[in-house]
């Protein structure tokens, strides 16, 4: 009994040792409170996904400087968890990237629509 207790336990380290493990990294991700806006218009928005050493995060659109007037970005650090809002600056109607970046090199885009 005890040799097949031996060479069960050595099949599974055998087995667990040739096992592939998959990784999965969460991707930072960004909802708008509404996907289209209008010049003056406030823009609120939350995030989920950041890395929890983030500690200030910020605003920016790599479409158009114009896009984004006042604005605000908070990370709950520890948490990975953001919010914040901006005023829509005035510019033209059309399509432009909102992009997030947390203090450690993460960020997310997402699109807002302008008419």
């Amino acid at each position: 009994m005890r040799l097949i207790t031996t060479l069960l336990i050595s099949a599974l380290l055998i087995s667990a040792a040739s096992m592939t493990f998959i990784t999965v990294k969460s991707e930072p991700v960004i909802h708008l409170s509404k996907g289209l806006g209008s010049v003056g218009s406030n823009i609120s928005f939350t995030g989920a996904g950041f890395l929890p050493t983030d500690t200030t995060c910020s605003l920016s659109n790599p479409s158009s400087n114009n896009v984004i007037g006042i604005s605000s970005c908070v990370i709950q650090m520890g948490t990975g968890l953001t919010n914040g809002g901006f005023t829509v600056g005035n510019v033209l109607p059309g399509q432009y990237v909102i992009q997030i970046t947390g203090n450690q090199g993460d960020s997310t885009q997402t699109i807002l629509g302008v008419g």
